[in-house]
């Protein structure tokens, strides 16, 4: 076989040009990643593709963007990652060293998104807490002084608010009000905020100096709006329930009436003369009797029917007045 100059000289190039092939090939399928000094990631988790630019098809790409490298610093703290983790990271994803190109600086820091929640926002959450205590158009609340912290940072999401009086035992002195952040529906803080209000109401007061033993009249007590110093429970509201009640202690004008304040009087005595009730659909019996025994409103005490001579048994109504079931 004989051999030319030109035959040579062919197969010189083809073999520099298989070469660069090779070349070309061994630098298409190493891919290609950058990572940056400093990055602001959002999430919990810091994934390769949250700090690095990745040259690479998509397969792989997606692989190696989806590389988890630990925990996201906390807010308003950094993270320091160190070339050595990223590589073991890559190499534990099923990477070879032939695979990838790492290029890094000498210093990567992480920092984690975050968002401004102002005390503002915050404070109105709390308030309207504190005006929903009280389901009672008679009743308002006006809020003294509420202390939130300043605004606060929290990672990037839906921000809910959560406030809540339920546990609060006094409304009546400072209170704690316990408040959870939420970001996408995880909580992420908690902590409690001072508040400070005044509770009004509607109450039974005295119109009059009221002296002990006095049996109360309606026109003894009037409705006055006042600043309540302990539960609603412990005021009354009713004019109602004063009926055949006498003071049990002395009671100046203006000052609320409290169920301490009376007890039931006894508007029955034995041997008085009585007027007897009775009903019968719509019909109304009204006779004349004698009580034989006192009593109270409410009470059960016998009476005797004058013109009949019967003894009833019959429940106290109000002074004078009972009534039986026919």
């Amino acid at each position: 076989m004989k051999v030319t100059h030109a035959s040579i000289l062919n197969l010189s190039l083809a073999a520099v040009f298989a070469l660069l092939c090779g070349y070309c090939v061994q630098g298409q399928s190493r891919n290609l990643i950058k990572v940056a000094g400093e990055s602001t990631v959002n999430g919990e988790i810091v994934e390769l593709g949250m700090i690095a630019r990745i040259n690479a098809d998509r397969l792989r790409g997606d692989r190696l963007r989806g590389i988890t490298l630990g925990y996201s610093p906390g807010i308003g703290s950094s993270r320091e990652l160190l070339r050595p983790q990223i590589e073991l990271a890559i190499k534990a994803a099923g990477f070879e060293d032939a695979d990838f190109s790492l290029e890094t600086p000498s210093k990567i820091l992480v920092r984690r998104a975050s968002q401004n929640i102002p005390s503002i926002q915050i404070r109105d959450a709390v308030e309207k807490a504190i005006q929903t205590r009280y389901n009672d158009s008679k009743v308002s609340t006006q809020i003294l002084h509420v202390d939130v912290p300043a605004d606060l940072a929290v990672p990037v999401g839906v921000v809910d608010i959560r406030a809540s009086i339920s546990g609060v035992r006094s409304l009546f002195e400072k209170f704690q009000v316990p408040v959870e952040i939420r970001i996408d529906g995880k909580i992420v803080r908690t902590f409690s905020a001072t508040a400070e209000i005044a509770v009004y109401s509607e109450v039974l007061v005295a119109a009059t100096d009221l002296a002990i033993n006095k049996k109360l009249m309606l026109a003894d007590v009037k409705l006055q709006k006042v600043r309540l110093e302990k539960p609603l429970t412990s005021y009354l509201r009713d004019p109602a329930v004063l009926r055949g009640v006498q003071m049990t202690k002395p009671l100046e004008t203006g000052k609320p009436l409290a169920a301490d304040s009376f007890a039931a009087a006894i508007v029955i005595k034995l041997g008085d003369t009585v007027r007897i009730e009775a009903y019968s659909g719509r019909i109304k019996i009204v006779a004349t009797g004698e009580a034989s025994a006192n009593g109270r409103i409410g009470d059960r005490i016998s009476v005797v029917n004058k013109q009949s001579k019967t003894v009833l048994q019959a429940i106290v109504v109000d002074e004078g007045v009972v009534r039986v079931k026919l």
